[in-house]
């Protein structure tokens, strides 16, 4: 039998805005004694866990804070109350979980990992998106960086500046991973929060003044934290990411839900294919995109992407060679395993594929706008 006494609601989270679903999650603490007499687990009735374990709040906190496991944001958030209410209830889990299920107390800060904390800007961006990700990326007791603080509205600048004061460390720099309209800024806006450098790639700087200009292949120390510089071309020229140990800030490499679309004007899809390829086989421990929630598995993430936009970059050359020639033609039939996509997000992408095959002579362009296989 159960005694319900034991039971006490922690709190609730709401799923975040960056996520084309909200949900109510209620965190629950209940008391089975001491820890030496705690029941054993049997996971076969269930499919959902492939591993539980006892552990203290402390060991779950340090092994995640270590990069060695991985840990849902709204989780973290919860052990960090129950460590710090523990620290004035000698180390009394019923009296601290009391203590917390009077008081309720709501989320502060989003962590994706130790080092890496968002705050959802809203943008004007690629539906279902309508955020972008802005991250506070480095040392939590040191030096860190704000990475696409895409503020338009006062109310989110005024957010970012609140998260920016609960961080322990110091901002040291203001940095952009690319020069898309929902990542950079309102520049006046921003200043009357922030009088900080801006980095950037040297196509990023073509649109915002950037003190620093960063490199491939450079580390950033921030703090106790090292994290290294990836130019990483292909939705857009001079894209930047961000890699430690705590995962890859990815940018528009990939987005935790939805895709990520090629610009025909400034993008590459072969570049995009070979720069994912090239972020794949890094195994960053967690992904953390500009659009949508962390990304747990990465490189499923990155081998979806690649398989995917590797068979419609053939459909694409196919529906050429067999001979159609207008772009809205080849759309229809490069997407025909898709018939929800949009008519003309399908073209968008359909000229990009043609442009990458082109720029590889594998197609040609008449003076008509249509499009031929090439001749070897």
């Amino acid at each position: 039998p159960v005694n319900i006494d034991n039971i006490n609601i922690l709190g609730h989270r709401i799923t975040p805005p960056f996520g084309p679903v909200q949900f109510d999650n209620a965190f629950i603490h209940f008391h089975c004694g001491d820890w030496q007499s705690v029941p054993e687990f049997d996971l076969e009735p269930q499919t959902e866990f492939d591993e539980i374990m006892w552990a203290r709040p402390q060991d779950i906190l340090a092994r995640w804070s270590n990069h060695e496991i991985k840990v849902a944001p709204p989780v973290i958030s919860v052990l960090m109350e129950i460590i710090r209410v523990l620290e004035f209830s000698n180390d009394d889990m019923v009296e601290a979980a009391q203590n917390i299920s009077n008081r309720q107390p709501g989320r502060q800060s989003i962590l994706f990992a130790y080092g890496v904390e968002v705050v959802p800007i809203r943008t004007a961006t690629l539906p279902p998106a309508d955020h972008t990700n802005c991250y506070l990326v480095g040392d939590p007791e040191g030096d860190f960086i704000i990475v696409d603080p895409a503020v338009r509205y006062r109310e989110d600048m005024e957010n970012l500046a609140e998260a920016v004061e609960r961080h322990n460390g110091q901002p040291i720099a203001i940095a952009f991973t690319h020069s898309h309209g929902d990542h950079l800024a309102d520049m006046d806006l921003l200043s009357e929060a922030f009088d900080l450098p801006v980095w950037g790639s040297e196509y990023t700087s073509r649109s915002v003044d950037c003190e620093r200009i960063l490199v491939d292949g450079e580390i950033l120390q921030l703090g106790n934290q090292a994290w290294q510089i990836l130019i990483t071309p292909g939705h857009h020229p001079g894209h930047t990411c961000f890699l430690s140990d705590a995962g890859l800030v990815a940018g528009d490499m990939v987005a935790g839900f939805g895709t990520i679309l090629i610009p025909p004007a400034t993008g590459d899809m072969d570049e995009y294919l070979e720069q994912l390829a090239r972020l794949r086989d890094l195994k960053p421990h967690l992904a953390f995109p500009s659009h949508g929630p962390v990304i747990a598995l990465p490189e499923k993430k990155f081998n979806y992407y690649i398989k995917h936009r590797s068979a419609r970059h053939d459909k694409v050359l196919q529906a050429v060679a067999d001979g159609l020639s207008n772009v809205s033609e080849i759309a229809v039939k490069a997407y025909e395993d898709t018939p929800n996509a949009h008519p003309g997000l399908a073209r968008d992408q359909t000229l990009a594929h043609l442009l990458s095959h082109q720029r590889q002579g594998k197609l040609s362009q008449d003076s008509n706008g249509n499009w031929h296989a090439s001749i070897d």
